[in-house]
This record gives C-alpha cells, sequence and structure tokens, in this order.
C-alpha cells in the first residue's frame, strides 16, 4: 500500500529528501497548480530542536528576506516563507537541478584530475555577477543598501546541469538596512577557510571581504584543495591573519598567468588594493576567459561536467563519493608552451599580470594584533555554528 504523500501548507507536495543539515533539513517538493500545473521547488525547512534558539531562527528569518529581496539569475530566488501548524518555520525556494561546486571539485579531485580553468572561471563569474546584485542593492528610494554575503564557498554556489550557476544560502548576510544585528561585536561568522584577514582580525565584513573569499573559492576550484588548511583551527585561523597565499602556478602550470594575477588580486591582505567591485573581478575574469583554448563553451561545458558526474553515479543527489570515470571525457587542447603569450598586452587581465602580481603571496605581519582575543563561530558545512575563543600568545 503506497502511503499518500506528505503535503503542507495545503499545496508543497514533499518528494524527497534532498540534503539534511544540522540546522535545517532541504527537500525537493513540487506545488501544484490548475489544470495539472506543476513546478519543482526546494523547501528549506528548520529542525524542530532549534525553533527555540533565538540566534538560529534569526538566521533562517534573515535568509527569507534577503533572498526575496534579490532577483537575478545567479541567485537562488525565494518564492515563500511560511510556518507550519507546528510553528516551523520553511523557505520555498527556486529548485536548481544540479550539485555544488564543491562536490563537483572534488568529483575531479578523486578522479585524479584538476577542473577545467576555463570551467573555473565561468562559474567564478556567474558568481561574482550574483555577489554583484547583491553589494549593489538599493532600497526603493535609490539610496544603496548592500547586502554582504558573509558565507561565500564552494558548497554555497550551485550549478546546474545546464551550467547555470547561482549563488545561494544569504543565512549569514549582512543588510546595511536591518535594524538589528545578528552578530554580537567581536564576533565573526563564516566558514573558517573562506575568512578574509580582517574579517579574522574582528573587524567588519565588506563586499570587498566576500571578494576574497571568492579568490579563495577559485582558488580551492583550480587545486583541488583549500587554499587555508591546517591541522588545528588555530592553525588556519593564523594562516588567514597572515594571508599566507600558497603559489598557484606549480600546483597548475596549465593556467594563464593574467588568472593567477587576478586570484592574487582578489587574494591581497589590504581590502583597499583588491578589485573595487564584484562586477569590476568579473569583467576582469571575463577577460580572462576569451583567452582559453579551443574548445566547447564554458557554460555549455560547465553542465555537461554536472550533468556527466551525476549520471555516471546513477544518483539524483550530490554523491557522498565518486568513481575515476566521474568526470567529462572531452579534454581542452593543449596550452601554449611557457613563454608563449596567452592574450594581447592589451588585455586587462594582461596588464594586471605585467604589474607584478602574479605569484606575489600576499603576507602580512601580526604585530600589533598578537594579544587581541577575537570570538569566532564556524559556520560548518552542516549548518551547526562551533562557537570558539582564539586568543594567540602576546610576542615577546
Amino acid at each position: 500500500m503506497t502511503s499518500s504523500p506528505a503535503i503542507i501548507d495545503g499545496k508543497y507536495e514533499l518528494i524527497e529528501l534532498a540534503g539534511e543539515g544540522g540546522m535545517a533539513s532541504v527537500w525537493k517538493a513540487a506545488v501544484r497548480g490548475a489544470a495539472g500545473f506543476s513546478r519543482t521547488v526546494a523547501i528549506k525547512k528548520i529542525k524542530q530542536e532549534f525553533r527555540a534558539i533565538r540566534n538560529y531562527t534569526d538566521m533562517f528569518i534573515e535568509e527569507a528576506r534577503v533572498g526575496a529581496e534579490l532577483a537575478h539569475p545567479n541567485i537562488v530566488q525565494v518564492y515563500d516563507f511560511c510556518a507550519d501548524p507546528q510553528g516551523s518555520y520553511y523557505i520555498v525556494m527556486e529548485w536548481v537541478e544540479g550539485m555544488d561546486l564543491g562536490s563537483l571539485v572534488k568529483a575531479y579531485r578523486e578522479a585524479g584530475e584538476h577542473m577545467p580553468w576555463p570551467l573555473v572561471v565561468a562559474a567564478g563569474i556567474a558568481t561574482l555577477r550574483g555577489l554583484g546584485a547583491a553589494h549593489e542593492r538599493r532600497r526603493p528610494d535609490g539610496t544603496a543598501a548592500p547586502i554582504v554575503h558573509r558565507d561565500v564557498s564552494p558548497h554555497n554556489i550551485l550549478v546546474g546541469t545546464n551550467g547555470v550557476v547561482k549563488l545561494t544560502d544569504f543565512g549569514l548576510a549582512r543588510a546595511r538596512d536591518r535594524v538589528f544585528s545578528l552578530t554580537a561585536p567581536g564576533t565573526v561568522k563564516g566558514k573558517l577557510s573562506y575568512l578574509s584577514p580582517e574579517v579574522a582580525m574582528g573587524g567588519q565584513a565588506t563586499p570587498l571581504s566576500d571578494l576574497f573569499a571568492m579568490g579563495a573559492v577559485l582558488w580551492e576550484a583550480l587545486v583541488g584543495e583549500r587554499l587555508f588548511d591546517g591541522r588545528s583551527d588555530l592553525e588556519v585561523f593564523k594562516q588567514i591573519r597572515q594571508c599566507l597565499v600558497r603559489p598557484l602556478a606549480p600546483a597548475r602550470p596549465d593556467v594563464p598567468p593574467e588568472l593567477v594575477a587576478v586570484i592574487n588580486g582578489a587574494l591581497t591582505k589590504e581590502p583597499d588594493r583588491r578589485f573595487g567591485s564584484a562586477q569590476t573581478m568579473a569583467f576582469m575574469l571575463a577577460e580572462v576567459l576569451k583567452l582559453a583554448p579551443p574548445g566547447p563553451d564554458p557554460q555549455l561545458a560547465l553542465g555537461q561536467a554536472v550533468a556527466g558526474v551525476r549520471q555516471r553515479m546513477g544518483v539524483r543527489r550530490n554523491p557522498p563519493a565518486h568513481n575515476s570515470d566521474n568526470v567529462p571525457t572531452w579534454k581542452w587542447q593543449t596550452p601554449p608552451p611557457p613563454g608563449v603569450s596567452h592574450g594581447a598586452a592589451t588585455s586587462p587581465a594582461r596588464v594586471l599580470a605585467e604589474k607584478g602580481r602574479v605569484e606575489a603571496a600576499p603576507a602580512g605581519s601580526l604585530v600589533g594584533h598578537e594579544a587581541e582575543s577575537v570570538d569566532i563561530e564556524f559556520s560548518k558545512p552542516d549548518l551547526t555554528v562551533e562557537p570558539v575563543t582564539l586568543t594567540p600568545k602576546p610576542k615577546k
């Protein structure tokens, strides 16, 4: 005997559990209409045990509020925000048939390959366009009201089987017009490996902090491992504070110097030395993409890569493991040998490379900051939050 499908709010039919996190569950669902109309949606529902925790519910409400105010092709759209009869909140969102960027990078890594750099650049351009829409948000009266994502990471970048990239999870976002703050003074929120140095120092998150995180995401997608990693959270935290950026070229010699320069430009320790906006960084990456060797259209290839991984796994959701044949079989043509230019010197990306930013590993001293104590709330992939207080020892 087949049980009746679960229906919430009288119109959303739950199809299957798509993801289980520490604070919320994500369901694939369908909304039904007249004359057989049906639309697939995602329903993110806060778990019952977290309903009474004010900090969690506030972040969940903030995610719905911010998402509803941002309409952009590269941002997951929020359709509805409701509460069930038991008082549990849930967000009705756009369903993306695909997987997150982190899972795609993992598929390449476990197959012993690197993600082709044109695909990484294509994903970065789309994500930055979504970030730009958030950073450039305005109130109805036209005044600036930027939204800082504060949690840009591979797992919050969704890639569809059609190659369309969408930024999601604005739960930690900071909107300038909000009447209260979800973060106490001196507290940092965001996944540790993608924090910017100024935020790690206890400073305020800004759009330029999101750009630093985007640089870390691009570096990770190219290399297949995290930019900032260590044996402990404290070790990683110190790397970020010092902005110890490992050189990219030795790990990816096929990557053009123009792309290395753009990524290093985002990963500078001083915020005012980064790109002025997400749109500017997206433009620079678009210039780099023009230097790609002959091959399939990057967006089309990006969708084929996602579809290939999912099809070979025989699953509809993100796979927990990957086999060696899960990546596309097509290859990009061999890049020019060392010494051969990837593009004209008049290219903005080329000019940036020639200014000395290539492999310029930003570093900074902790003098004047070593004795500072910063309260950190690490947002984990399972949506739980781990509070930690880090107090580095003062230098003698």
